[in-house]
């Protein structure tokens, strides 16, 4: 299969038809400047449109030109393209936050320009890659999975892989016959990161990157399978209040008793849903278990999300000191929460946080702490409203989304 007929499976399979405007995550290295290629020819042959962005990492003074490189290549073929700029520092996890916040950027430029989805130019190679490492960590089967070919987030934003079972090697001769050469990222050679040092340990193993992509994607099946059971024993076992989400007490017993790993996985879930953040390490999953089984006074936190037991059950809810900046009106603010009502000058939509002092809280269905952490209205600095904290003014606040529909969407909640 060419890499066109790979987009163009992928539109008319997986995602279902529609999506006349999507984008492009374009670093300027091989794999993505052969996805931009394809992408126009697929684009010229349907009524579909898309336009690219460059992620500019703020780490490499190279980058900047290196971003301008690819703008002047999408200006030559007439193609939409944006620059960027984040402001990332070097230290530890450095991929990891690179990732995260390169996604958030994306994410951001996507809902802006109404595109969807956003295609990445992750290869046969990257799979291979990724199972090695996660084998190395020893984590579990949605870790040893295939990374998902498409998949929507908790904003609404849909990302797809096209090319996840062609070669590297296949997607350079795309570029060696356009005569572009790709850039190369110095980082890509450095063995003090992980995926590069698994590079060049499976090249001189002369393992099968595609045996080893075949591999996880048989593991991609079963965990599917697995996560549609438990997106069943999430909507059994969970209350959902407002945002919260409270796992009952017997059922924890229950759950830990005869399926102590379903119990990890459904509040590893909800932590992802609430929180937003990458999974847990193994030390940080088992503090967790550890305070279920047996509550302390005041809870935990962890993945920003406060754990805490109570007459309810096991409540988690979002962790305030976490909460994202307040976003102009009209914005999701925080991933889930939409806000509906009269537009006016001024308005943001933030965390509730010490202006709950303001608010009849006390006659609502949540706890002090976890309804600092929902939406407030206010306009230049001052509170109009806090619906969930019984202060709802002209509006109305919606959470996006469930446990369950997280796991069911394939959203990549597991690491």
């Amino acid at each position: 299969m060419t890499p066109a007929a790979a987009i163009a499976r992928l539109f008319d399979g997986p995602l279902g038809g529609g999506h006349r405007r999507f984008g492009i995550a374009v670093s300027g290295g091989g794999d993505s400047l052969a996805l931009l290629l394809s992408a126009q020819t697929h684009a010229q042959s349907t009524d579909r449109s898309f336009r690219v962005a460059t992620v500019d990492h703020g780490l490499r003074p190279e980058a900047v030109e290196e971003a301008r490189q690819v703008a002047a290549l999408c200006a030559e073929r007439g193609i939409a393209h944006d620059i960027l700029t984040l402001a990332l520092r070097d230290g530890p996890d450095l991929q990891a936050r690179a990732r995260q916040a390169r996604y958030a950027a994306l994410g951001e430029w996507a809902a802006q320009h109404h595109l969807s989805p956003v295609l990445l130019g992750h290869t046969q190679d990257d799979v291979a890659e990724s199972l090695v490492m996660r084998l190395r960590r020893g984590v579990g089967l949605e870790g040893l999975a295939e990374m998902p070919e498409c998949w929507t987030d908790a904003r609404g934003q849909t990302w797809a892989r096209p090319f996840l079972s062609i070669a590297r090697l296949a997607l350079r001769d795309i570029l060696a016959r356009a005569g572009i050469t790709p850039i190369e990222d110095p980082s890509n050679e450095d063995s003090r990161f992980e995926r590069v040092e698994i590079r060049k340990a499976l090249a001189m193993l002369g393992w099968s990157d595609a045996h080893l992509a075949r591999s996880a994607r048989h593991l991609a099946e079963a965990a599917q399978a697995y996560n549609t059971r438990l997106a069943d024993l999430a909507e059994d076992v969970f209350v959902t209040t407002v945002s919260d989400v409270v796992l009952q007490t017997e059922h924890a017993r229950e759950l830990a008793a005869s399926e102590p790993d379903s119990l990890r996985r459904l509040l590893l879930a909800a932590l992802a849903w609430i929180g937003g953040r990458a999974t847990p390490r193994a030390d940080e999953q088992k503090r967790l278990l550890d305070y279920v089984a047996d509550p302390a006074t005041g809870g935990i936190t962890l993945a920003g999300c406060r754990i805490m037991c109570d007459a309810a059950g096991v409540r988690l809810f979002r962790e305030e000191a976490d909460c994202p900046p307040e976003v102009k009106f009209g914005k999701v603010w925080d991933r889930r929460w939409l806000v509906e009502g009269p537009v006016a000058p001024g308005l943001t939509i933030g965390a509730l946080g010490r202006d709950i002092d303001q608010t009849p809280w006390r006659g609502g269905v949540l706890p002090r702490a976890s309804a600092m952490t929902t939406p407030a209205i206010r306009q230049d600095g001052s509170l109009l409203a806090a619906p969930a904290a019984g202060l709802p003014g002209a509006y109305r606040i919606k959470v996006e989304g469930s446990v369950a529909a997280a796991l069911r969407r394939r959203e990549p909640i597991f690491n």
